[in-house]
């Protein structure tokens, strides 16, 4: 089980996939999700017959095996774990693909460790204020209550992260979700400590400085991160491409299986 040792002593589990020879891939996961919850899509990157990558998957602060810190930490802090996580493995520069709060964190990456950075793929994902769009007081209101009881009921999870068209199956495509949550609930200070971090993330009027190139992505039924936040970051990145998913909402990798696989491969060095 290899461990990256980040600012203060902080330790980041990741697993490690495919061969270090072929360009290297980061995935970073969202608000309490550990790496698991990118499920078989590390495997079947690090194996693509066309593009096989190096593939790197953190857990982030206070989820999976990864330390909790005991103080408040920030979205920069997560994007030294990743840093501390390349120099771990050795490797000098990566695709960081982000989805919600991850794509936070590759933002960070991207602005503290520019050398570190070929590219990014930002999923679902916003500048933090004053630039975004906040939700509807409903769906924020969901997210806590979601997150607080560790992971929320199907019906409520649901309604944050799938599209109108695919509620009545929540139940199937949600059961390796719950699983999983159930394996390992996140804990309240798990979600205290994250969503401090996104309330303090603030990219704005920095983007500008993102001089790679950037895939974006969203769902125009995205109710959790509204589409129209990605519309922001793809005008403030210079070398920004917007691709807007039709009938998707936040889940994107869950509803359209190749979207890492297709928007990793225009950044491939």
């Amino acid at each position: 089980m290899p461990y990256a040792t980040g600012p203060r002593e902080h330790r980041i589990h990741f697993r490690e996939l495919g061969s270090r020879a072929n360009p290297t891939l980061v995935l970073i996961q969202g608000l309490i999700l550990d790496g698991r919850f990118w499920f078989d899509l590390p495997e079947r990157l690090a194996a693509d017959p066309e593009t096989p990558w190096h593939v790197l998957v953190p857990d982030n602060r206070g989820v999976g095996r990864s330390d909790m810190p005991t103080r408040p930490w920030t979205m920069g802090d997560m994007a030294d774990d990743v840093a501390a996580m390349l120099d771990a493995v050795g490797v000098r520069k990566a695709v960081v693909a982000g989805l919600s709060m991850g794509g936070m964190i590759a933002q960070q990456v991207a602005l503290r460790h520019a050398e570190r950075v070929t590219g990014l793929v930002l999923m679902a994902t916003w500048p933090g204020l004053p630039h975004a769009k906040l939700p509807n007081l409903r769906t924020i209101g969901g997210l806590v209550g979601s997150s607080m009881m560790g992971g929320g009921d199907v019906e409520s999870v649901a309604r944050l992260i799938l599209p109108d068209s695919e509620l009545a199956n929540a139940g199937e495509l949600l059961s390796d979700w719950f699983r999983l949550m159930r394996e390992q609930p996140p804990s309240r200070r798990t979600f205290l400590g994250q969503f401090g971090a996104i309330g303090t993330h603030s990219t704005g009027r920095r983007l500008e400085h993102i001089t790679v190139p950037v895939q974006v992505v969203t769902g125009d039924e995205d109710r959790l991160v509204p589409a129209r936040n990605s519309e922001i970051l793809a005008a403030k990145i210079p070398r920004a491409r917007l691709e807007v998913l039709p009938g998707v909402a936040h889940a994107i990798p869950l509803m359209d299986r190749r979207v890492v696989h297709r928007n990793a491969a225009l950044l491939r060095g």
